[in-house]
């Protein structure tokens, strides 16, 4: 190779050099313009955003609608941005709508067709393809799977029914030792004896429970480690068939998980309630060993006290006489009124008083006792159906206002406290506030347990049992509050009524 060659190769180098320069110049520009623009918004998510604005007229949706728009675009971005990113973000979108409508019930089952054929509009895809993503994607929502047990199951069949080719579901279980019942129905028609018989066939192992390609009952079962533990039964015409146990097939892939923690939140509450139970007998044996013991010993006193009182006026006269009357007569109303909180407190130890009445006048009697009982004003806020709890939660909720109201009582120096108790899907919350001289609560809960004074301890430790959180917040000056959430629970084999079977 000649020089002229190499001299023109480098000038070759020379001028690929200047223009990858130039480029990467111009590329950190437009990096930089770029980064100056917020990213562009998926037309496809905005326009179906648009069309299902008017599903949210619930007052309680906007929040669910718009945590599904920031999650959507996220989805997208996330996937690329490119076409199939968009749909799956749409969808999902489409999915997280749908659960916050059917969570706050305010989406009627006639209008869930409507909404799927407009997602399926916005799309260019078939109902069908639609109806089953959505199924799957909702009935799976952690949404709904931190709901207790039977009211996620009543809201999958309800996801069932409204999306799938079925006119009702019925979910069934039982086994050797335990008769078959209907533990949820969703549907118009009433579960007859046919579709019992099915559910029974299914869980016998029998395939389809029994039931031929031409009927209208299909069933499939809800399994266990490989066996059938509950059969899902539901009605679907002939030549929906093949759709409808496609459905049923995922629905009970979907219930398996449910059920399974149904049996452990059933097993953790029976251990909770022998503890429960072991300590409410205790108490029980403390409130009768106060009336037979210390209660009877003041009545004997009072009677000592009064034959006291004539003993002394036949042997003091004049102006002794008053002065002594007057201090026996003083000490006679602080027997009586200490006889009267013995009896008060030795019938709060006895736990039929929570579970036969209801919680609601239990708590006010409290709180009227303590009104009474003290010069310190006390506010009462009861939201929510407080008698759906169970017995063991009741108990305990009933005790730590008890127990928060005594030491406001005896330690705080308050002029007022306000307890609220609010009750909802989500669990129940309690909540102890007063206006006192506060205390550093670290130092006073190890000083407490040092003394074997157990009160605040005790309290958080029925609060853990029943899985529930428990926290006391306070400062030397108050205020004090003392909080609690016991989370719901409400077992798919809960008593119930069974459905007529026609």
């Amino acid at each position: 190779m000649d020089r002229g060659s190499l001299n023109g190769g480098a000038s070759v180098v020379v001028d690929l050099s200047a223009h990858a320069a130039s480029l990467a110049r111009t590329a950190r520009t437009r990096s930089s313009d770029l980064q100056l623009e917020p990213p562009p918004v998926p037309p496809l998510l905005d326009e179906l955003e648009a069309s299902l604005a008017r599903f949210d007229g619930h007052p309680d949706t906007a929040e669910a609608f718009a945590a599904a728009g920031v999650r959507a675009r996220a989805l997208a971005a996330a996937g690329g941005g490119g076409d199939e990113a968009l749909r799956s973000a749409a969808l999902a979108y489409a999915a997280d709508a749908l659960t916050g409508l059917k969570l706050e019930r305010a989406l009627p089952q006639t209008a869930v067709s409507e909404l799927v054929s407009t997602v399926a509009s916005a799309l260019g895809c078939s109902t069908e393809t639609v109806s089953l993503d959505l199924f799957l994607r909702a009935a799976s929502s952690p949404r709904l799977l931190e709901l207790p047990p039977l009211v996620t199951v009543e809201l999958q069949l309800g996801l069932l029914v409204a999306l799938a080719p079925v006119s009702d579901a019925s979910l069934w279980s039982g086994g050797p030792l335990e008769d078959l019942g209907c533990l949820v129905h969703v549907g118009d028609a009433h579960p007859t004896r046919r579709v019992r018989n099915v559910a029974q066939a299914t869980l016998d192992g029998i395939p389809d429970g029994g039931v031929s390609e031409r009927g209208w009952i299909h069933s499939v079962a809800v399994k266990r480690w490989q066996q059938p533990y509950a059969a899902l039964v539901a009605r679907a015409r002939p030549d929906c068939r093949r759709q409808a146990l496609v459905f049923l097939e995922e629905a009970g892939a979907i219930l398996a998980p449910v059920l399974e923690r149904n049996m452990l939140l059933e097993r953790n509450a029976a251990r909770e309630r022998a503890l429960v139970d072991s300590g409410e007998r205790r108490l029980l044996r403390l409130g009768f060993d106060l009336h037979d013991g210390p209660i009877q010993d003041l009545v004997a006193l009072a009677a000592d006290v009064r034959l006291a009182g004539s003993q002394v006026a036949e042997h003091v006269d004049g102006r002794a006489r008053e002065v002594v009357a007057g201090r026996l007569d003083d000490l006679s109303a602080q027997i009586v009124g200490l006889d009267r909180t013995l009896r008060e407190l030795a019938q709060s130890l006895e736990p039929t008083s929570v579970l036969e009445s209801s919680l609601t006048d239990v708590l006010r009697r409290e709180v009227d006792s303590f009104r009474a009982r003290t010069h310190i004003r006390a506010g009462l806020d009861l939201v929510g159906d407080l008698d759906s709890l169970t017995a063991s939660q009741r108990i305990a909720l009933y005790r730590i206002v008890q127990e928060s109201l005594a030491n406001v009582r005896e330690h705080s120096g308050a002029n007022e406290v306000q307890i609220r108790v609010r009750a909802g899907e989500r669990g129940t919350e309690a909540q102890v506030v007063d206006d006192g001289r506060g205390f550093e609560v670290a130092k006073t809960l190890i000083r407490a347990a040092k003394r074997g004074r157990l009160g605040l301890v005790g309290m958080g430790e029925r609060v853990r049992l029943l899985g529930g959180s428990f926290d006391v917040q306070s400062s030397p000056g108050g205020p004090t509050s003392i909080r609690l959430v016991l989370p719901p629970w409400q077992p798919v084999a809960a008593d119930i009524a069974e459905p007529a079977l026609l």
